[in-house]
């Protein structure tokens, strides 16, 4: 107004018209002293001061009032004002509140007056806060109809097309348990809403096949990524024989944590793969009694909390790594304890069924693997007793192994991680002195360059470690260290923008052969994780010796 050449510049007084002169004292007493007092009966007059003369600081001291004081009979008035004056910021605060407080927001009469595109918007959200898919459900209803009628059955959901009840497009019926649909399906004549949920029961029934069809609508509604550690062997008998646990990781917990499901797999050393947030399990080491390579291979379904069995692989595995590209799942190389393999193995989830693909040059045994641009890329491990720095490139388009440049260093039972463009080799163990010692040294490979770097070495020994990656970090999971002679349970990350090591959280016990992935977890099913002190009531605390002669390393 004063810089632009505007009239008022000429001007001695200029009426400044619908600011209150209370409101525009507090303006001119916060440009002056940097300080502001607010309270409920002044704040939307400031705020209209504000907006109207731009002090940003101003009206983002008005958001976060107005943000501290949102309930439920006020959050009409607060939505309407943030429309009003296109303030982006409480708009924001409001969807929030309306994701955490969705329970009981959606029984108020105020929950029906919102705009029907902000309620459906906080519906569909995989940030909305609930415990289960039924509460989606009866907040969709609750917009249509009131909880009075919701919960004396006046509402016979006879949805034509006419009907207007477009919230219910936003529930994700095939995560409501089969025998609420089974219920609700009894109850509702032909509709389109019948046919939601008859397509919903039909995915149930289609348990095996789930992995390939998958939508929005069955993806699980969080945003909480974890780490999950399944099998492995134990420093306690007692924990190796700990039936359906497995460990779960989350970075702010600052702990591991255990979860139980039926029907987990106990074994060590399997290989890992995650498709559409499946986890599969594949081979492995059967080492409850003695040591023995597996065909059998499993899936979690991280929604449910739930496994079940998939087609076995075509010939045993262990020492072997598993990768997914294109939608498959490859087993590749190992050994069965007799001979060691060349062969590769890949999964159709479309058909659960294994075929042999192009075999590897040469058999390999204890080599890891990693996924990149497509491509599979496998690194070092054992042929006989020979350690290797062997580096092979997989084209499922071609079916067609290539080699790559060799590692700089020679070693087994060791991880790999791929993280923007770069591949990265870290732990295992070598006999380069004539005795078996822990391989400290990171190798990071170049695919385009073809070429391989030494970054920042491992503050510790891990051999056959679980690996994950989280962000742009890559978690190095317990293993065995050869220099100290045991188990260990430290875990060590790696921060790849930095080429940095820190240490994270440690296991409760120590433990080697885990195999480690990242999944998207319910909060539903975390909210069922527990310490390990609460699992298994400190059993450990009395066992110091470690059985380290049982393992795969040879």
């Amino acid at each position: 107004m004063f810089a632009g050449g505007l009239r008022e510049t000429q001007q001695k007084e200029i009426p400044i018209h619908g600011v209150s002169y209370m409101a525009m004292k507090k303006i001119l007493d916060y440009i002056y002293t940097s300080e502001i007092e607010l309270d409920l009966e002044c704040v939307q007059e400031v705020l209209i001061a504000a907006t109207l003369v731009q002090l940003e600081n101003v009206i983002g001291f008005c958001c976060d009032f107005l943000f501290s004081w949102l309930d439920d009979s006020n959050i009409l008035d607060v939505h309407h004002l943030a429309d009003l004056y296109g303030l982006q910021q409480l708009n924001a605060r409001v969807h929030s509140y309306i994701l955490r407080n969705i329970q009981t927001l959606s029984r108020t009469d105020a929950y029906r007056q919102l705009p029907q595109n902000e309620v459906f918007r906080a519906l569909s959200s995989n940030e909305l806060q609930v415990n289960s898919e039924n509460e989606v459900y009866e907040a969709a209803l609750h917009y249509h109809y009131s909880p009075e009628q919701v919960e004396t059955d006046q509402v016979h959901l006879q949805v034509s097309p006419k009907d207007n009840l477009k919230m219910l497009d936003a529930v994700r019926f095939c995560l409501i348990e089969k025998q609420v649909l089974q219920r609700l399906h009894g109850r509702l004549n032909h509709c389109p809403l019948k046919d939601s949920v008859s397509a919903a029961l039909h995915y149930h029934e289609q348990e095996i096949w789930q992995p390939i069809l998958q939508s929005p609508l069955t993806q699980p509604r969080s945003t909480f990524h974890c780490i999950l550690g399944f099998g492995g062997m134990f420093t306690s008998s007692s924990l190796t024989e700990s039936e359906h646990l497995f460990q779960v990781f989350h970075p702010s917990w600052r702990e591991w944590r255990t979860l139980s499901a039926a029907f987990a797999p106990r074994m060590s050393n399997q290989g890992i793969a995650v498709l559409n947030n499946f986890v599969y399990l594949i081979g492995g080491d059967k080492n409850t009694s003695g040591f023995r390579a597996e065909t059998r291979c499993w899936r979690y379904d991280p929604r449910h909390n739930s496994w079940c069995s998939i087609q076995p692989l075509q010939q045993q595995h262990a020492d072997h790594c598993v990768c997914v590209v294109g939608g498959h799942i490859y087993a590749i190389g190992g050994r069965d304890y007799s001979n060691e393999l060349d062969s590769v193995e890949r999964y159709d989830p479309h058909t659960n069924t294994w075929e042999f693909v192009s075999p590897l040059k040469r058999e390999v045994y204890a080599h890891a693997g990693a996924v990149l641009d497509g491509k599979i890329y496998i690194s070092c491990g054992r042929r006989g007793v020979a350690y290797l720095r062997e580096t092979y490139c997989f084209d499922p388009a071609a079916n067609h192994w290539t080699a790559c440049a060799e590692g700089p260093v020679e070693r087994a039972w060791h991880g790999m991680a791929a993280i923007n463009g770069r591949i990265y080799v870290i732990g295992g163990s070598n006999d380069e002195r004539g005795y078996r010692r822990d391989v400290l040294k990171v190798a990071c490979l170049d695919p385009t360059a073809n070429s391989w770097s030494l970054m920042t070495p491992l503050p510790a020994g891990h051999g056959e470690p679980g690996v994950a990656v989280l962000d742009t970090r890559i978690y190095i999971l317990g293993g065995r260290s050869h220099d100290k002679g045991n188990r260990m349970k430290y875990v060590h990350v790696y921060n790849t923008d930095t080429d940095e090591w820190e240490n994270e959280t440690e296991f409760k016990e120590r433990v080697s052969g885990l195999a480690a992935c990242v999944v998207l977890m319910p909060p539903a099913v975390i909210t069922q994780a527990r310490s390990w002190e609460q699992r298994t009531k400190a059993s450990w605390e009395d066992v110091e010796m470690d059985n380290s002669e049982d393992s795969s390393e040879d």
